[in-house]
């Protein structure tokens, strides 16, 4: 088996990505909005129309785009990290423009507020990089399974990686 593992970054090198993008002219959205980023503990970038190229809509490690402006998105290049927000809990047409824009998510306030500040309080605080997550299962009792998960583990940790093992099967003798 052959592969790349890099060590991890120091704490804090990830840093501060800076807060979402907001584009939207309704002013209650962007009221709630504002609210939803002050809760998180970040400070968006607001803009009416899609910035121009090179600015905030690449950069921005997330994109809030309320339902009134999808229409003035639909042009901007794809990119991930892109949020339709819209009110109207009966809009079935909100779907059809977050295929438009290229959305990952389509969010209706008041009802998905928290899973929002959530994701925004991500973007503020720097989410590290995704883990190497390694499974180690045995065919049978005795093959040797637990000892080869307590070898990788005290392996990757006297390598200097950051190391949990976790012994989830109920019937197993615990680590």
């Amino acid at each position: 088996m052959a592969g790349t593992v890099t060590h991890d970054p120091p704490p804090g090198a990830a840093g501060r990505q800076g807060g979402p993008l907001i584009l939207t002219e309704d002013a209650d959205l962007l009221d709630d909005l504002l609210r939803l980023c002050a809760a998180a503990g970040a400070t968006p970038e607001v803009h009416h129309t899609v910035p121009e190229r090179g600015g905030g809509w690449e950069a921005a490690p997330l994109v809030l785009v309320g339902d009134d402006a999808a229409r003035r998105v639909r042009g901007a290049a794809r990119r991930r990290g892109v949020v339709l927000v819209g009110r109207d809990q009966d809009d079935s047409g909100i779907w059809r423009r977050a295929v438009e824009i290229g959305a990952d998510h389509v969010l209706v306030l008041p009802d998905g507020e928290q899973w929002l500040v959530d994701r925004i309080a991500d973007v503020a605080e720097g989410v590290g990089r995704p883990a190497l997550t390694v499974g180690v299962i045995g065919g049978r009792g005795g093959a040797g399974a637990s000892t080869l998960a307590c070898a990788l583990a005290v392996t990757a940790a006297r390598e200097g990686r950051r190391t949990l093992l976790v012994d989830a099967d109920p019937l197993g003798g615990g680590l």
